[in-house]
Order: structure tokens, then sequence, then C-alpha cells
């Protein structure tokens, strides 16, 4: 199950439940629920909210903790550096601008 997936079904599964029992009996203010529901998970999981709601009910659930996203190599950078002409220095970066007296 993924991130995205398992944040979506937290927040989601729950606000249904109550809306339907809430609001059940009043089908306009309820398809009015329903309308605004989905505008605040499609507003969520834009922002990536609901992945971090996701990584967290992940992480209560047994045998499916969520491992630490992998680094790239420390070998890569002198790689990088090795590929460049000998006798050649690397482009410098944009000047600091200097602060206003």
């Amino acid at each position: 199950m993924t991130e995205t997936l398992a944040g979506l079904l937290a927040v989601a599964v729950p606000a249904l439940i109550i809306g339907v029992v809430v609001l059940g009996r009043t089908r306009p203010v309820l398809f009015m629920y329903l309308a605004a529901l989905a505008v605040g998970l499609g507003y969520l999981t834009v922002t990536g909210s609901v992945d971090d709601i996701g990584k967290q009910a992940l992480s209560y659930m047994p045998n499916n903790a969520v491992q630490p996203e992998a680094k790239a190599p420390a070998a890569a950078a002198p790689q990088a550096a090795a590929s460049a002409p000998a006798g050649t220095e690397p482009a410098a970066g944009p000047a600091a601008p200097t602060p206003a007296p």
C-alpha cells in the first residue's frame, strides 16, 4: 500500500462515516459535504500532506514500517569531479550580493 493511498484512506473513511451518519437524512447537505470533502482531499493530496499522513498511518501497521529513503551513494561526487578534464576549473557560481550599509 502506498503512502498516498494509506493517507487518503486514513482521512476519507472516518470523514465519510461521520458525514453519512450525521447528514444522512438531509440529502442536499450530504451531497454538499461530499463535494467539500472531495475538494479538501484534493488539496491535501496536491500539497503532499496526504503522503505525510500515510507515513504516520503506515508506521502503526505491523510488518509495514516505512523505510527511510535511500541516500545517493557518496562515491557519485568524486566521479563527477574525475570526469572534468584536467587543468580546467569548475565554473564559479553567481557572486553573493553585498549587503547594503
